[in-house]
């Protein structure tokens, strides 16, 4: 079940959004996440964010501001489930057009959009750890 955050959520979503970056980004110190962790947990509850449940228990959630995807991230013992798949065909129901950043070492991430039709735009790198990360976006396509 996919519902709208509540300030409840806070330690869970957090747990996941650390445990996962650490997980998948192995190319990034994990100390770029523990500076981040207090950002991240202030910024959340303030943002249009989105859990998705399984009996009670959040295993993934997705955030999203005007348009661009800040984040998706999905437990590791739920991922392969459509977890993702379903968070991303939630709030694309409310945009024509959606954009993310996405780390172009974390090739797990870009497959999984590459496959859900999101399309690269452009690399830089990033402003802090100067990785290369993949501007990608999705449009949906005009019914005739």
């Amino acid at each position: 079940m996919i519902r709208k955050f509540y300030d409840m959520d806070l330690k869970k979503v957090m747990q996941i959004w650390y445990d996962c970056n650490c997980e998948v980004h192995d190319f990034i110190p994990i100390s770029y996440w523990d500076r981040s962790f207090g950002y991240v947990s202030r910024l959340i509850p303030k943002s249009e964010v989105y859990v998705y449940e399984i009996n009670g228990l959040i295993v993934g959630f997705i955030g999203v501001d005007e348009g661009y995807i800040e984040g998706l991230f999905v437990h590791k013992d739920y991922r392969g489930l459509g977890v993702g798949t379903k968070l991303i065909a939630y709030v694309l129901q409310y945009y024509d057009f959606i954009e993310l950043d996405v780390f172009e070492k974390n090739y797990g991430a870009v497959c999984f959009y590459e496959n859900r039709n999101f399309q690269k735009l452009r690399s830089l790198p990033h402003e802090d750890l100067g990785e290369i990360e993949y501007r990608m976006c999705y449009r949906k396509k005009k019914e005739e």
